[in-house]
């Protein structure tokens, strides 16, 4: 009955002590699920899928990005260019690039007026600077260029025809290569002057002789007598010349005359025969006939130099009491 009684004692006492203060807690590790595992960095994923034996290779974030980008804007385009590409040649040297097969494809040269040689089946043209070309196959196209008529310098290329975009390439020259092209050009162009030149001033002569067959005063000249010292002269045989106008210009005259076939036979007039006389000939013309019979005439047309102090016309002075 004592320990009975001693125990219950015991629990009453502790009682009140225990409801004064808390438990000690014992707090428990969380319970996580397989997506929470699966991103923690520290710890392996667990597929729930079956392993097929395929590695797959790492993916780059930037493509990721992109992905992300267009998944976001779905109706945007995206563009790739291509600029153009310039390549160093030297004439002499082959060189060999690539351009686009079933494309036109576009050449720009250091020359002014590039021609082409070759004998390829590909298509070429030339615009100012430009050379165009354009293969239907990859058989590589070998040509030549070269600045005009000049052979001296030639570049050499072989193009090499590929399935990529059409393509544009700019041919630079070393600096040696340049000053040579630069002063054949200069030299070129001092030549295709003076041919202008020369061809303007034969057509000029030309409208000259014209007018003056179909009796006319060409424009800038005035018709007088001639003077004494004015006469053409010529060294043929049985030739009669006579001087019966003159027409003055600015810096040349034109002499008038008749030449007429003196002998018996048919005479076929020589117009060089006058030219050997005087220095300061320009051309010489007949109208109508060259060939003369016996006792014909024809006009003869002398174009000379004038003397600058004689094209020269003296004004009368107003205070001396000059008239016009």
């Amino acid at each position: 009955m004592k320990p009975i009684l001693y125990s219950w004692l015991l629990l009453t006492m502790a009682g009140p002590a225990w409801a004064n203060d808390e438990l000690p807690v014992t707090v428990l590790p969380p319970v996580t699920t397989v997506a929470e595992e699966s991103s923690s960095p520290s710890q392996p994923v667990a597929s729930s899928q079956p392993d097929l034996g395929i590695e797959l290779p790492p993916v780059d974030a930037s493509v990721l990005r992109a992905a992300k980008q267009q998944a976001a804007a779905p109706n945007s385009v995206s563009a790739t260019s291509i600029g153009p590409q310039h390549i160093a040649v030297k004439p002499g040297i082959n060189e060999l690039m690539p351009i686009a097969v079933g494309h036109l494809n576009r050449l720009v040269t250091p020359f002014e007026h590039p021609v082409v040689t070759t004998t390829s089946q590909a298509t070429t043209s030339t615009k100012g600077k430009i050379v165009y070309v354009a293969t239907a196959d990859e058989t590589p196209v070998t040509l030549y260029i070269t600045p005009g008529d000049n052979q001296d310098i030639a570049l050499s290329l072989t193009l090499i025809p590929k399935r990529i975009p059409a393509r544009e390439i700019h041919l630079d020259l070393d600096k040696d290569s340049y000053q040579l092209l630069n002063q054949w050009q200069r030299s070129d162009a001092g030549n295709r002057n003076s041919g202008q030149q020369e061809q303007a001033y034969i057509s000029q002569l030309k409208t000259l002789f014209r007018d003056l067959g179909l009796q006319k005063t060409p424009a800038g000249y005035s018709l007088r007598e001639p003077k004494l010292q004015e006469q053409i002269r010529c060294l043929q045989d049985r030739v009669q010349i006579k001087t019966g106008q003159v027409l003055e210009g600015q810096d040349r005259l034109i002499l008038v005359g008749l030449a007429k076939n003196t002998g018996g036979d048919m005479l076929e007039f020589d117009e060089r025969s006058c030219a050997t006389t005087q220095q300061d000939v320009l051309a010489i013309s007949v109208w109508p006939n060259v060939v003369l019979k016996p006792q014909e005439a024809t006009e003869l047309y002398v174009v000379v130099r004038q003397a600058p102090e004689a094209s020269i016309n003296l004004r009368p002075s107003l205070l001396g009491g000059g008239q016009p």
